[in-house]
């Protein structure tokens, strides 16, 4: 196989991880500060440590899953990978932003500012990278056995230069054109977890579930329904998007397709435009 050709399914698998990591995190700054702003009597509101536990794993998991895929396009176009180099790939992957980051700041930062931050490493911190690290070595080692077990879906993928029998710079535009679609999901999750776990750590919240006048309620809003429609929300969400772009995929793939164009021009160019334009018009956010 040429270097050449091996090169560029490591670049185009890195591609994914450098468009789509950090998508709960990246945000949940810019939640936390919207959040200060809803006060309750004055007082600013402030995630708790359970909320900061719950958004901090949720979004390792999410960075796994993106890693996971990242390791899996690349062992189902090399199936002689081995599982060194696809570990080694997977920490490449999740890394590879934070690592560009020291690179370009150690030019610029005094060496004095590492230190010192180095020096306030706590617990939690420290918890929360052994885990993340754990995690991309599970889930790099899970896209190895899926992708090297996975026979191509279309004969024009053993060529390296096509996916699912698309070019890959198809591909390319595709994961660029769906960006705004996942923040606007990963602010909608954002949400979502914030409102339930919300819900769970409120004594008021649970003596008014299992009160005996709400035992037999139907209030979607209260109890255990309410608890898990947020959940549900977020399942659902996903969902649509998910179809959506196999919709819009199928119709790239079929030519013979009715409306083709049409149907293309809707999923990847009107659904994230009207996601973008949406809250310049309306001079806000969608929910923070």
């Amino acid at each position: 196989m040429p270097k050449k050709n091996i090169i560029f399914v490591f670049l185009f698998s890195l591609f994914i991880p450098l468009n789509y990591l950090t998508l709960i995190s990246s945000q949940l700054t810019d939640f936390q500060e919207a959040l200060e702003f809803r006060t309750t009597s004055g007082i600013p509101i402030y995630l708790t440590a359970f909320q900061q536990w719950t958004f901090d794993v949720i979004s390792l998991l999410c960075d796994s899953i993106i890693v996971a895929i990242s390791v899996g396009l690349v062992c189902y176009f090399i199936k002689e990978l081995k599982i060194f180099m696809a570990l080694l790939f997977g920490l490449l992957s999740r890394y590879i932003i934070p690592i560009g980051f020291l690179l370009y700041s150690s030019q610029k930062i005094p060496t004095s500012l590492f230190a010192d931050f180095s020096k306030h490493l706590d617990l939690r911190l420290y918890i929360l990278i052994s885990l993340q690290l754990l995690l991309t070595l599970y889930f790099s080692y899970l896209g190895f056995t899926y992708g090297r077990s996975t026979d191509y879906f279309d004969p024009k993928d053993k060529a390296l230069y096509y996916l699912y029998g698309l070019p890959k710079k198809i591909w390319l535009l595709l994961f660029i054109s769906f960006v705004p679609v996942a923040k606007f999901l990963s602010k909608l999750t954002i949400v979502q977890i914030y409102d339930a776990t919300d819900k769970i750590t409120s004594m008021n919240f649970w003596k008014d579930t299992f009160s005996f006048s709400n035992i037999f309620s139907e209030d979607s809003a209260r109890g255990i329904t309410g608890l898990l429609g947020h959940i549900i929300a977020i399942g659902f969400a996903w969902a649509i998007a998910i179809a959506l772009f196999s919709f819009g995929l199928n119709a790239i793939r079929n030519k013979e397709s009715k409306y083709r164009w049409l149907k293309i021009g809707v999923v990847f160019l009107l659904v994230p435009v009207i996601i973008v334009i949406i809250p310049l018009i309306r001079n806000r956010t969608w929910f923070f």
